[in-house]
């Protein structure tokens, strides 16, 4: 950027410009404008790669999710199934001790 206002004071200031003068001033520029695309590019892979691994980790997530929502319901199908063991125990207990008594 440094160059390019350099340019322009060089261009305003004179009516004719010199190619010796001129040509490193366009170099530079370009040099610049060269740097800048390849920090893009680097910047535009970097951010792929994090959209990759983003992509993966949510990937993992919502598996994980699913794992522990099917964990959550088998805990909660085990804790009803102990329960209505405990009522048929209950009822047969009872159902004996009556069976006695007659």
């Amino acid at each position: 950027m440094k160059e390019l206002a350099e340019l322009r004071r060089i261009v305003d200031g004179q009516k004719t410009v010199t190619t010796k003068r001129l040509k490193p001033l366009l170099d530079q520029i370009q040099s610049s404008y060269i740097q800048t695309a390849n920090k893009v590019k680097s910047q535009k892979e970097t951010i792929k790669k994090i959209n990759s691994n983003y992509s993966v980790a949510n990937s993992k997530a919502a598996r994980l999710s699913v794992h522990v929502q099917t964990h959550e319901d088998l805990k909660k199908a085990h804790s009803e199934l102990l329960k209505k063991h405990k009522e048929v125990m209950k009822e047969l207990h009872q159902y004996k001790y009556n069976r006695k008594r007659i």
